[in-house]
């Protein structure tokens, strides 16, 4: 598989598959691959997982692997489509040593662009960079590919800084906090207690509780929770796994525990929240 290679780096039209769809692409996910659709004309709708959200040119959509995501254009649309793996991504961000970098393409989003502005047209000259140096010879093709990406990772830098300026304390909270998803996103289907998250983040329960009430306005044991009914949805929707499969993945000891707490976030049962949405 592409997103297997540890550099992978692809870049296509948007219409060079979706237009044959009737310019819409239905839910799927990546595993292991990173995307940033840059939306060169027309407009759409995106969703990602269980909301969607409206895209007119000239815009670049974030897409982190592992997120389902679905786009409907308006026909005639275009733009390209930038495809990196995840280990890629995380070198690259590791070299720019820009942990609002990190937070920002974790994060599934629309980002709007101005029409005619520098940091288009650098977008642009940068993807059109990647397409000419995958096409050329080996030599020197990474160091150049390695450039043209950062330039891309340069601008999504910049739209953070061009974001209210946060306080010392609050970028420490935001950084503990971006931790935690990270940490959660390994360990969800484990349900590891708040307790032995802050252990392994080597803060106390207090501050870690407080990082996520002033950031994401919600405890970590709701986030937690609520990471764990995103995956149990997408299981139920995009997997053919039946409802107790789906308890036991997530690390339910019983399916029927596994219903109670799907009915008690969701408000109806995992059988009830499939038939309504696949018939």
């Amino acid at each position: 598989m592409p997103g297997g290679e540890f550099r992978f780096v692809h870049v296509e039209k948007i219409s060079t598959r979706i237009r044959k769809y009737n310019w819409e692409l239905f839910p799927h996910r990546h595993r292991d691959l990173f995307q940033a659709v840059l939306v060169e004309s027309g407009q759409g709708h995106v969703s990602f997982d269980l909301w969607e959200e409206a895209f007119h040119f000239p815009a670049l959509v974030l897409v982190p692997s592992l997120v389902v995501h679905s786009f409907r254009y308006a026909p005639r649309s275009s733009g390209r489509v930038l495809t990196l793996s995840d280990a890629y991504v995380r070198e690259l961000v590791r070299f720019t040593d820009e942990p609002v970098l990190e937070s920002m393409l974790g994060r599934p989003q629309v980002v709007s662009l101005e029409a005619g502005s520098a940091a288009l047209r650098e977008i642009g000259a940068a993807l059109d960079a990647i397409a000419e140096r995958l096409a050329a010879a080996p030599q020197g093709r990474g160091a150049m590919l390695s450039a043209s990406v950062l330039s891309i990772f340069g601008h999504i830098t910049q739209h953070c800084r061009d974001l209210p300026v946060q306080g010392p304390e609050m970028l420490r909270r935001r950084y503990l906090y971006d931790q935690f998803r990270a940490l959660l996103e390994q360990h969800f289907r484990e349900q590891l207690s708040v307790a032995r998250y802050a252990a392994i983040l080597a803060v106390t329960e207090r501050t870690l509780h407080r990082a996520c009430r002033e950031v994401a306005g919600e405890p970590p044991l709701k986030i937690a929770h609520r990471r764990l009914v995103l995956e149990a949805q997408r299981l139920l929707l995009y997997s053919a796994m039946t409802v107790g499969e789906v308890s036991y993945h997530l690390g339910f000891k019983d399916p029927s525990n596994f219903s109670r707490f799907f009915v008690e976030h969701v408000g109806e049962s995992p059988i009830m929240f499939r038939r309504a949405r696949l018939g």
